[in-house]
């Protein structure tokens, strides 16, 4: 039992940083961009759904991914897992809508819907997935890794975030201002990850 323990929260550590999905892989970044854009989107709402949908689409897979593994789909299991983790989250955004719609008041759940849309399906939650399938992780470490994800995303969108605020600046050249500091700036802090992590992101 203490063995799980410790290996859930060494892999979920191992997500958070030398894994972060935008910092060192850049997964999900153009959507966490958007989010921060967009005023209808609240940071907590998205990466709270983020979390939620990441854990649930972790879990299915692991109990899918045998079945496309084995047998005759093996053969093609490159090309139809990504297909099958884009149809869970699908299925899953489908499921928690509606118990959401039924289960929230309708002001609540205006307000974490759009968040909920973004959350859903992207290259974050897929990209993370096909890693923890790829290096054949056992049911604990995938759902820390994809924990480790969750935390780690929120963690990116408040950095950036904060950044975004404090880089509208005046001493900022006008060509730079908006999305090209932006870049430079999550550029910048990735290169301080990969510093940390070193070239080889192996447990």
């Amino acid at each position: 039992m203490l063995n799980s323990i410790i290996s859930f929260f060494a892999y979920a550590v191992l997500a958070i940083g030398a894994q972060n999905v935008i910092f060192a892989r850049g997964l999900g970044l153009s959507t966490g961009l958007r989010m921060i854009n967009d005023p209808r989107k609240d940071t907590l709402y998205f990466c709270g759904a983020f979390a939620g949908f990441q854990m649930l689409n972790s879990l299915l897979m692991y109990f899918i991914a045998p079945f496309i593994n084995n047998g005759v789909l093996a053969a093609y299991s490159r090309f139809i897992t990504p297909v099958v983790i884009v149809i869970c989250c699908a299925v899953s955004y489908i499921v928690v809508v509606f118990g959401l719609s039924v289960a929230v008041k309708r002001s609540t759940f205006k307000k974490i819907i759009h968040s909920l849309t973004g959350a859903s399906i992207n290259s974050a939650i897929v990209g993370t997935i096909i890693q923890t399938l790829g290096r054949g992780f056992n049911l604990i470490e995938t759902l820390g890794f994809g924990l480790g994800s969750s935390i780690g995303y929120l963690l990116a969108m408040l950095l950036i975030s904060e950044g975004e605020r404090k880089i509208r600046h005046d001493l900022v050249p006008q060509n730079f201002r908006g999305l090209p500091v932006t870049l430079i700036y999550i550029s910048v802090l990735a290169l301080a990850v990969y510093g940390l992590t070193g070239y080889s992101m192996a447990l």
